[in-house]
Order: C-alpha cells, then sequence, then structure tokens
C-alpha cells in the first residue's frame, strides 16, 4: 500500500482544507505531547470533526524520555501507557498508521541488553493491537540504520516497521542517506521528508537544506 500524508503541525484545520484538496493523508501531530488532551479537551472532537473524512490517516505518538528496552522497569511501564496513549487515540481517530521512537539515546546503555528488553516489550505490546493498525519506529539521533534494523529483526512482526525519517538520517547519520534505505531495505514502511543543512535538525521545507 502506497500514500502520501502531510504532516499537520498540530494544525488540523488548515491542513485539514490542504489534505481534501489535494488528495493527501494526514499525520496527526497533536498526541506527541501526551499532555495534549489535558491542554485541550476538546482536542479529539475537532480532530475528529475536521478529519473525518480524510482516508488515509497516520498518528505520531508520545516519544520524550521513553525507551521500550530501558534497565529501568519503571521507565518500560510509563513507555508501554504512553504507547497505549498514541494506540487509543489512533483508534479513535480511525488512523491505520502510528509513528512513535525506538527510545535508545546511542552510548548511553549496553545495546544487547537494551535490544532484548526492546524485543520483549514490542512482542508483548503487539500480541494485543488490532493487526489493521500498523506501527513504525523512526530514527532520531542513531548514526546508521542497524539500530532499527536490529529492533525489527529481532521482534520480527508485521505491523512493526521503519519509519524513516530523511532529515535525521541527514543530520544525524553518518553514511549517506542512501545506505540507509540499502540496510533497511523493505523493513521501511514510511518516510518522513524534510530538510536541514546538516548542522542541526530544523525541519525545514524541502528545497530550502542542501
Amino acid at each position: 500500500m502506497r500514500f502520501v500524508v502531510l504532516c499537520d503541525a498540530s494544525q488540523p484545520q488548515k491542513v485539514a482544507t490542504i489534505c481534501r484538496k489535494t488528495g493527501l493523508g494526514v499525520e496527526i501531530q497533536s498526541f506527541s505531547n501526551p499532555e495534549y488532551p489535558h491542554l485541550h479537551p476538546d482536542g479529539i472532537k475537532v480532530h475528529q470533526e475536521h478529519y473525518g473524512s480524510i482516508s488515509t490517516k497516520a498518528l505520531h505518538g508520545p516519544f520524550g524520555d521513553l525507551s521500550p528496552g530501558s534497565c529501568d522497569r519503571l521507565i518500560r511501564q510509563v513507555t508501554k501507557e504512553r504507547f497505549e496513549f498514541a494506540y487509543d487515540y489512533a483508534r479513535q481517530l480511525g488512523a491505520e498508521h502510528v509513528v512513535l521512537h525506538h527510545g535508545y539515546i546511542p552510548n548511553t546503555n549496553t545495546f544487547g541488553g537494551w535490544l532484548r528488553r526492546s524485543g520483549d516489550f514490542w512482542r508483548e505490546f503487539l500480541a494485543s493491537k488490532d493487526p489493521g493498525v500498523t506501527f513504525y519506529l523512526e530514527n532520531l539521533l542513531e548514526a546508521d540504520a542497524k539500530l532499527i534494523g536490529e529492533v525489527l529483526r529481532t521482534v520480527n512482526h508485521p505491523n512493526l516497521k521503519a519509519c524513516l525519517d530523511l532529515g535525521h538520517a541527514f543530520c544525524h547519520g553518518k553514511p549517506p542517506v542512501h545506505e540507509w534505505v540499502e540496510e533497511l531495505g523493505e523493513l521501511i514502511g514510511y518516510v518522513h521528508f524534510h530538510d536541514n543543512l546538516g548542522d542541526q535538525d530544523a525541519h525545514l521545507s524541502l528545497g530550502q537544506g542542501r
């Protein structure tokens, strides 16, 4: 299945109009902030009203301070709660695609132990989920594609794929972007396009970077 979505930068009214005019889908980003429902009690209703007629919907879930492979059980528990939060709102909004982060910060954990715990986390998490919803792990700070590849191959589940963020790969990665594509291959299910100058994660419009 191929689809194109427009990241909405938490502007549902404006972006819904663009999506209807162009036939694009939408990536809903408001719920990447877990405090959003408390700050905007009518937020879910607003999104349902604006995006109800948009056929392809994705949702970006929370990611700050979360780690499925943490050696701390309480952090893994909070991570699960936040990922369940994303799944719940995705279901309410009719989103079949959920973007999450793998949570590994390079050089802060022994990778082997983190990978084992992350694999256990994802197998348990996915066991209870609707097979019509696919989850995608996005790269952020890592230097190459091997980390996400190892997580996905360890879990080996059809509903867990890679979200290749090309801007992050260009800014934080060492190999050229095409090597990320070659490394992940068919594990890639979702791609984020944005631009930067290679010095920071500026999230510029396409064509404004280098």
